[in-house]
């Protein structure tokens, strides 16, 4: 892992290193539970390797609430607010995470201090993310709602050039965008009619990205 994470943007190579090769790190298989809603939270995570997804239970309905991928953290706004974790988070591709005590995590922000205006920055975006949820959730029909959260999956995507996105099916964007699942699968047989979308068996696979942006802002 490089500088890449987030909490180190600005560091050098070498310090990045010092850093990593001093915190622990754990394999944890796909459907591990990390943290659970209301758990205390007393350490940092760095995720090295996999994905997790960050979601609440609200009336035993699951509400995705993001993903969390190579090079991002969880954990620290907890941390410093002393709060319970205010959303559960599960491994949905087995992982490997790195993982530093309250303790531990204080003292680095006191030798480095570009990770405190890291943190700020970070709290900011995700600001602005919840912001974009909730408008996208007001304003935008079904239809642009699912082409935007295709977007957002592409943007994700270490290779710029990958039009495909792997293991999400429409239940989960049914719960990420806060509709049935057959109102999802509706939106799609319609991007597939129209050949912007091919569905295969754990794949999404966008065929015209210049459409679907346009209905992502126009639908």
């Amino acid at each position: 892992m490089s500088k890449n994470v987030q909490l180190f943007d600005g560091l050098s190579d070498k310090q990045v290193k010092d850093i990593l090769t001093s915190i622990p790190s754990r394999k944890y298989k796909k459907n591990h539970i990390l943290i659970f809603e209301e758990d205390p939270i007393d350490r940092v995570y760095f995720v090295k390797s996999g994905v997790l997804k960050i979601y609440r239970t609200y009336e035993d309905k699951e509400i995705i609430l993001d993903f969390v991928r190579k090079h991002e953290v969880i954990g620290e706004v907890e941390l410093f607010s002393k709060s319970p974790a205010i959303s559960s988070v599960e491994v949905t591709e087995d992982a490997e995470i790195y993982h530093l005590s309250q303790a531990d995590f204080i003292a680095l922000i006191y030798e480095n201090k570009t990770i405190l205006e890291n943190i700020f920055r970070i709290h900011h975006q995700r600001f602005e993310t919840l912001n974009k949820k909730i408008r996208d959730l007001t304003f935008y029909s079904v239809h642009t709602r699912v082409c935007r959260v295709l977007l957002s999956f592409l943007e994700d995507n270490e290779n710029p050039t990958d039009l495909t996105v792997k293991n999400i099916n429409q239940s989960t964007i049914a719960s990420m965008i806060g509709v049935t699942r057959e109102s999802v699968s509706k939106a799609f047989k319609d991007l597939q009619d129209e050949h912007i979308l091919s569905l295969q068996p754990k794949t999404i696979t966008v065929l015209n990205v210049d459409k679907l942006k346009e209905y992502a802002d126009f639908i």
